[in-house]
């Protein structure tokens, strides 16, 4: 025997499951309207016991008034379901309509033949399994208006996913990589400007899944499962995947553009751009209402405050990934409703696009390997820096500056001749290196080898002429 509940409960998973919007509800007739626009298509659910007239009058309603119900809902419908939940069978071929428009009545008399109203496995599991929310739950539910509210109510997997993908990469780098090092985190696809010129470019992608602090991932796996269901509710799984991962990119872009001396990871720039896609579709789409659009500027503040307590926050990536996500949903509204529009701003986007990574070609780039290398130095970390520049020599990341810090190391821990001989391998790759030449100079002054310092400090100054401090030492050796 069907109870009122079962009606409320199948209209609320075919909306959260099946992506349908109650549009509808007769309450006299218990009678729950779902539609979905992209299919055109209308789910009606009846329960109760019914006449044929009564189910006669319901077809002929629905047949002729097609054109009042295309005006209220927006758009037109090419195909009518109407499942009538009953403990009394009924014959549905009389009903059946297939011309003009397709009509289909189906007669549920049990629980079975509910769950074989959909082929989802997550509903018709559901519909199989005792349930404790009650009929005034699921009534509220299915009723309520509120657009934001009924996002929140969606399943949305691909959301799922990225958080799911997150976390699990956030526990294997805290289980394998414990200490954090920076070099362990570019390492791990941490965005740098230094390796993206050099090819790099899949850590553009690989950084936008790589958190390291837990306060960090918490804050932005909240925001991104907040927005995250928001957006997918709204444009669908894959188009909000798309608006995710362009959106990082050009975030990214943008912080690569002007911030090319630092790291850069996490999900931040993506999720910004998240924030971005709600902001374009709310204007966009003019259903919102002020209290909606109160609430989602508090939520949007909120977010991005929260984030400014985070340490070394990218706020360039941010505001790019912003940026990026205003401009995906614009493309695709334009594409849609005026080409004309579309091919503008896709071509002001590239253009733009264009220049940023003519910006971050042109700008010099500093060996970020060496930056670490020598933080680590500086606190006293020698053998943690020696393990680095193997790496970084392994990694062909090396230039003169490695060269000389490698030197450095193996003067303090072993001799200076050693140190020498170190410094002489990177004179065989950078013969040039006004670096490597200069202390070549005062290591052989400093064993009374003046002659050969000499000769060592003319190439450094050939290397570069304007230095005082390799003009002093020549004076020095002359005297």
């Amino acid at each position: 025997m069907f109870e009122e509940k079962h009606l409320w409960q199948t209209s609320f998973l075919w909306m959260r499951y099946l992506n349908y919007d109650c549009v509808h509800y007769e309450k006299d007739k218990n009678e729950v309207w779902l539609a979905h626009k992209k299919r055109q298509h209308v789910v009606i659910f009846k329960q109760g016991t019914f006449t044929t007239q009564e189910l006669d009058f319901d077809k002929d309603r629905i047949v002729e008034h097609q054109k009042q119900i295309a005006e209220f809902l927006g758009y037109d419908i090419k195909r009518y379901d109407v499942y009538v939940l009953t403990d009394k069978s009924f014959n549905t071929v009389n009903f059946n309509v297939h011309e003009p428009l397709q009509v289909q009545f189906h007669s549920i008399h049990n629980v079975k033949a509910l769950r074989n109203t959909t082929t989802h496995p997550i509903i018709k599991r559901k519909l199989g399994q005792k349930d404790s929310k009650s009929l005034k739950e699921y009534q509220k539910r299915v009723l309520n208006q509120n657009i934001v509210e009924k996002a929140m109510y969606r399943f949305t997997p691909i959301t799922y996913a990225v958080v799911a993908i997150n976390v699990l990469i956030w526990l294997i780098v805290t289980w394998f990589t414990p200490h954090h090092t920076d070099y362990e985190i570019i390492n791990l696809g941490a965005l740098a400007h230094f390796n993206v010129v050099h090819g790099e470019w899949y850590r553009l992608i690989t950084s936008m899944f790589l958190h390291i602090e837990f306060q960090h991932l918490l804050l932005n796996m909240l925001s991104l499962f907040i927005f995250g269901k928001l957006v997918e509710a709204f444009i669908g799984p894959l188009k909000m995947l798309g608006t995710y991962i362009l959106s990082g990119i050009i975030g990214n872009l943008i912080s690569l553009a002007l911030i090319t001396t630092s790291l850069s990871l996490g999900a931040s720039g993506a999720i910004f751009g998240l924030m971005g896609a709600l902001i374009a579709l709310m204007i966009i789409s003019r259903r919102f209402d002020q209290k909606v659009i109160l609430q989602m500027v508090i939520a949007v503040v909120v977010m991005a405050s929260l984030t400014l307590l985070i340490q070394n926050v990218n706020v360039v990536a941010h505001l790019g990934g912003l940026l990026g996500g205003v401009l995906v949903v614009y493309s695709g509204y334009f594409f849609n409703q005026n080409r004309l529009y579309f091919y503008i701003l896709l071509g002001i986007s590239i253009v733009i696009l264009t220049l940023i990574c003519i910006k971050i070609f042109m700008t010099s780039d500093t060996n970020i390997y060496n930056q670490i290398i020598q933080r680590e130095m500086h606190d006293g970390q020698y053998t943690e820096a020696k393990d680095m520049i193997k790496q970084t020599y392994q990694n062909g990341y090396a230039d003169d500056v490695t060269y000389y810090l490698s030197g450095i190391i193996i003067a303090t821990q072993d001799s200076k001749a050693e140190a020498m001989a170190e410094w002489e391998r990177g004179l065989k790759y950078f013969p040039n290196s006004p670096t490597l030449n200069f202390h070549m100079a005062i290591a052989n002054r400093s064993l009374g080898d003046d002659k050969q310092a000499k000769s060592y400090i003319q190439k450094a100054i050939k290397a570069s002429p304007n230095n005082q401090e390799y003009q002093n030492l020549k004076k020095e050796l002359d005297d």
